[in-house]
């Protein structure tokens, strides 16, 4: 099986999400595919697999605990599950796919 994963889906995803800034592509096994538009701020809090952020559109910053990055459209970001982080000073345009995988916990102590 084949699942496409294109701007247009996400967007219609986000259309029919329960929440308002992420919405679910596709769901198999421990995998999550979404797509993610903070809008005006990012609240998001830490979460309990390892996830995986490619940059869309839109350009800022990703603070990762206490380190910071420049971030631009093409770049992928890894957060390992449980690790505060968040999006600032991005763009309007700002658009993310996502990507969760793995146990609770993360692949860490593997």
């Amino acid at each position: 099986m084949i699942e496409r994963m294109t701007v247009a889906r996400a967007l219609a995803a986000l259309e029919k999400a329960d929440e308002e800034h992420y919405g679910v592509l596709l769901e198999h096994g421990t995998l999550e595919i979404g797509y993610y538009v903070p809008g005006d701020t990012d609240e998001q809090q830490p979460h309990e697999q390892d996830e995986v952020y490619v940059v869309q559109a839109g350009r800022g910053t990703f603070v990762v605990g206490d380190r910071e990055h420049d971030f631009e459209p093409g770049e992928a970001l890894f957060v390992p599950a449980g690790i505060e982080h968040r999006f600032m000073n991005y763009s309007d345009d700002f658009a993310a796919w996502v990507i969760f995988y793995g146990p609770t916990g993360g692949e860490a102590g593997r």
